[in-house]
């Protein structure tokens, strides 16, 4: 055993990580992960040519370097026209290199990979798609654990004595993991363990239109992404951090939502407050011609949803007030306080209220 003395550890002079793409891929063995048909090639393509042409992959900068695609499951007719595509009209860089062919882990893939660097030495990026066209078969009696574990390991011992990034695309299990879209990688946690940094693309219902990339990683910080595959581009598009995404989206979906349109509505005609039950929202919202095509128990629930919107976007305060039949009924009003800001007053200002207010303010 080796060791080293804290303060000299605290003395050295260490390099800092390197990144291919700045913030989220950096050197050592990192894993891509999605479901089928979600678009992870054309991600990798992607990427491979932002990469090799040093613009940006996802909005972010990249360190142009030579890559290196192994495409293994498509064939040269398939992946000439996914990179004229991605490409759309730029020259091809010189310094991607493509196979549709390679040896497996057993059988020369790491010779191979040594050959290509010897040959192309700025080579700062590898691309494996997929992982199980170069996976080796399990020994005899070796757990599933230590076969991933172990596949893995060779990948990431290369890809740090050569202090490149190496990508492996791979699949999703089929039995899904809505806590933590990591543990939905297929195989054991040995791959997970032995990986520098994993990327995941995943959805909440497949026909959404956004992707959520999440990232996390030794070097690279935890972080979610929404983005959008544009099919004109065939490239994917980041639409931003996703807690921003979807706190944009929701406010979109509130601006919209004809239960919002009603209340507003009602507001605007009961200046200090209005009270009633659901089905006079639904009924209200034919007369406002903002129809609400929701049932009465929908729309309850989505006052639930919307009430710190409500606030937050129109000022209007909630609050459901219980018959003691099982029903309820819900109250809108006006909240604020003239005299302080940022505080929020749960008293009903009437119309006598406001003259008096504005007598005093003309003083």
């Amino acid at each position: 055993m080796s060791y080293i003395k804290a303060d000299a550890l605290d003395a050295m002079q260490i390099e800092k990580p390197f990144f291919v793409v700045e913030k989220i891929l950096p050197v050592g063995l990192g894993i891509l992960v999605s479901p089928p048909k979600y678009g992870k090639s054309w991600l990798s393509l992607d990427l491979c040519i932002s990469v090799a042409t040093g613009t940006k992959f996802l909005g972010f900068q990249t360190n142009k370097s030579d890559v290196l695609y192994l495409a293994l499951e498509d064939s040269n007719a398939r992946l000439q026209d996914r990179m004229r595509k991605v490409l759309n009209g730029r020259r091809a860089p010189a310094g991607l290199g493509y196979a549709i062919k390679a040896g497996t882990l057993q059988h020369g893939l790491i010779e191979q990979f040594e050959k290509y660097i010897q040959e192309n030495p700025n080579v700062k990026l590898i691309v494996i798609d997929t992982f199980q066209m170069v996976r080796g078969e399990a020994k005899k009696g070796q757990s599933a654990y230590a076969a991933d574990y172990s596949d893995c390991s060779q990948l990431k011992k290369f890809a740090d004595e050569k202090k490149i990034c190496l990508l492996i695309v791979h699949h999703m299990r089929k039995m899904r993991d809505i806590s933590d879209t990591f543990a939905n990688i297929s195989g054991t946690a040995g791959i997970s363990g032995a990986v520098d940094t994993m990327m995941t693309m995943h959805k909440e219902n497949r026909d959404d239109e956004n992707t959520k990339l999440s990232i996390t990683g030794r070097d690279a910080e935890m972080q979610d992404y929404q983005i959008q595959f544009g099919k004109e581009t065939c490239r994917w598009q980041m639409l931003g951090a996703s807690n921003e995404v979807e706190e944009l989206q929701a406010i979109r979906e509130y601006d919209n939502s004809p239960i919002v349109l009603t209340i507003r509505k009602l507001l605007e005609q009961n200046r200090t407050g209005w009270t009633g039950s659901a089905t006079e929202i639904v009924n209200s919202s034919k007369l406002f011609k903002t129809p609400i095509f929701e049932s009465a128990q929908k729309v309850g629930q989505a006052i639930g949803r919307y009430q710190d919107l409500l606030y937050q976007q129109d000022n209007i305060l909630y609050e459901p007030i219980k018959n003691g039949t099982g029903s309820k009924k819900h109250r809108f009003y006006y909240g604020y306080c003239p005299f302080e800001d940022n505080a929020v007053d749960n008293t009903q200002i009437t119309v006598d209220d406001i003259d008096t207010i504005e007598s005093i303010d003309n003083r």
